[in-house]
C-alpha cells in the first residue's frame, strides 16, 4: 500500500509595523476628511493592500487586487440606504421598520456581489480566489432577520407617548424585535460563513466548512452570559460607588464598561475565528488549524482601547497592526504533501479565465 503523503506546516505570519502602517493610515483619514469621504474608496484599497500584501504563509504573501471606484459605488448605495433609514426613524418607528424590510430584501444581491468582489480581486501567489454564492443562497441563510422589521411592523407600539404609559402588551411587542434579533444572530452568521467559505474556491480547490449552527449557538450563549455578567458587575459597582465612594465612581464605571466589552469581544472573536478555520479544508488536501485565546485577545483590546483613547486616536495604527499580527501568529496552514505541488495543481485549470470576467465583480458594499 502506497503511505499517505506526509503532512506539513506552514505557520501564517504578518510582517508590517505600526510605523509603515501610521503613514498610510493617516493620509487616507486626511484625504477622507478633505474629501467629505470620497477618498474612502482609496483608502480602502490601500488598506486592504498593505495587509494583504504584509500576510505571509510559506514565503510568499496574499495579494488585492480591488478596484477602488467599484469599492465608491458601494460606498454612496450604504449612505443613501442609511439617510434613508434614519430619516424614516424620525418620522415613524414603522415606516423605518418597513425600510428595513425592504433593504433587507435588497441585502441576499448585495452580499452575493460583495462575496464575488473581494474573492475575485484576492490573490496567492497570482492564483484569484473566487466565490459562486447566490442571491438565492444568502437570503436562505439571512431570511430570520427579516422577522425583525416584520414583527416590528406588526406588533411595535407607535410611542407617541411616555414610555411608562406603555402597558404590559405593548411593552412586549416593542421588545420582540430585540429578543428575535438575539437569538437569530448566531444561525445568521453562521449560516453566512458557511455560505461564504462553501462557495469559495482558490483556483480550482473548493473551501468546506463543517462546523454546524449549534456550535455557533453554544459561543453566542456562552458570549451572551459574559456581557450579562459585566453588566451585572456595572450595576453593582455603581450602586456602591456612587453611595459609598463617589469620588472613585467615574473611574471604576468605564473601567468596568472597558473591560467587559473587552472580554466580550475577546471571547467571541477568538471562539468563532477557531470554530471558522478548525472546521475548514481546502480541496481535502490542506486544513488550518487557530489558536487564539480569549484571554489573550481580551488583553489585547483592553490596551488597545486605552491606548486609543490616551493617544486621542492616534494610536489606532499601532492597534490594528497588533490585531493582525496576533491573529496571524495563531493561523496556521497544514498541507498533505508539498505546497508548491498542491498550488500548481490548483491553479492548472483556472489559467485561462483570464481577466474577462472580471467587470462582472465590479460592486462592494462592505465598509
Amino acid at each position: 500500500s502506497v503511505p499517505p503523503p506526509m503532512q506539513t506546516h506552514y505557520p501564517f505570519h504578518f510582517s508590517g509595523n505600526a510605523a509603515e502602517y501610521f503613514r498610510i493610515w493617516i493620509v487616507n483619514l486626511l484625504l477622507s476628511i478633505a474629501t467629505l469621504g470620497i477618498y474612502s474608496a482609496w483608502a480602502k484599497v490601500r488598506r486592504k493592500r498593505y495587509f494583504y500584501g504584509n500576510t505571509w504563509v510559506s514565503d510568499s504573501n496574499f495579494e488585492f487586487h480591488g478596484n477602488p471606484l467599484s469599492i465608491l459605488k458601494g460606498r454612496v448605495i450604504a449612505v443613501i440606504a442609511l439617510a434613508a433609514y434614519s430619516g424614516a426613524g424620525y418620522v415613524s418607528p414603522r415606516l423605518a421598520a418597513a425600510l428595513f424590510l425592504l433593504l433587507a430584501l435588497c441585502a441576499p444581491w448585495f452580499i452575493a456581489r460583495t462575496f464575488a468582489f473581494n474573492a475575485h480581486y484576492s490573490s496567492y501567489r497570482q492564483i484569484r480566489f473566487r466565490n459562486t454564492a447566490t442571491a438565492k443562497a444568502v437570503f436562505f441563510a439571512i431570511w430570520p432577520f427579516l422577522l425583525v422589521p416584520v414583527s416590528a411592523l406588526l406588533f411595535s407600539p407607535e410611542l407617541d407617548r411616555e414610555v411608562k404609559g406603555l402597558t404590559a402588551a405593548q411593552w412586549i411587542g416593542a421588545l420582540l424585535p430585540l429578543v428575535i434579533g438575539l437569538f437569530a444572530y448566531p444561525y445568521v452568521f453562521g449560516a453566512i460563513k458557511r455560505l461564504h467559505i462553501n462557495c469559495s474556491q482558490y483556483g480550482n480547490a473548493p473551501f468546506a466548512m463543517s462546523a454546524g449552527y449549534g456550535s455557533f449557538y453554544k459561543i453566542y450563549f456562552k458570549a451572551y452570559l459574559v456581557l450579562i455578567g459585566g453588566v451585572f458587575a456595572f450595576g453593582l459597582t455603581a450602586a456602591i460607588a456612587i453611595t459609598l465612594l463617589p469620588a472613585i465612581a467615574f473611574v471604576l464605571l468605564p473601567l468596568i464598561y472597558l473591560i467587559t466589552g473587552a472580554f466580550f469581544l475577546g471571547y467571541l472573536r477568538s471562539r468563532i475565528g477557531n470554530l471558522v478555520f478548525n472546521s475548514t479544508t481546502l480541496a481535502d488536501s490542506a486544513h488550518f488549524a487557530s489558536t487564539l485565546s480569549a484571554t489573550k485577545l481580551a488583553y489585547i483590546y483592553l490596551t488597545n482601547l486605552l491606548a486609543i483613547m490616551v493617544s486621542l486616536g492616534l494610536m489606532v495604527p499601532w492597534a490594528v497592526v497588533r490585531i493582525a499580527r496576533y491573529r496571524s501568529e495563531s493561523l496556521m496552514l497544514q498541507c498533505h504533501g508539498d505546497l508548491e505541488t498542491f498550488v500548481e495543481q490548483v491553479g492548472q485549470e483556472v489559467a485561462a479565465t483570464g481577466e474577462e470576467i472580471g467587470e462582472f465583480f465590479d460592486f462592494d458594499l462592505s465598509l
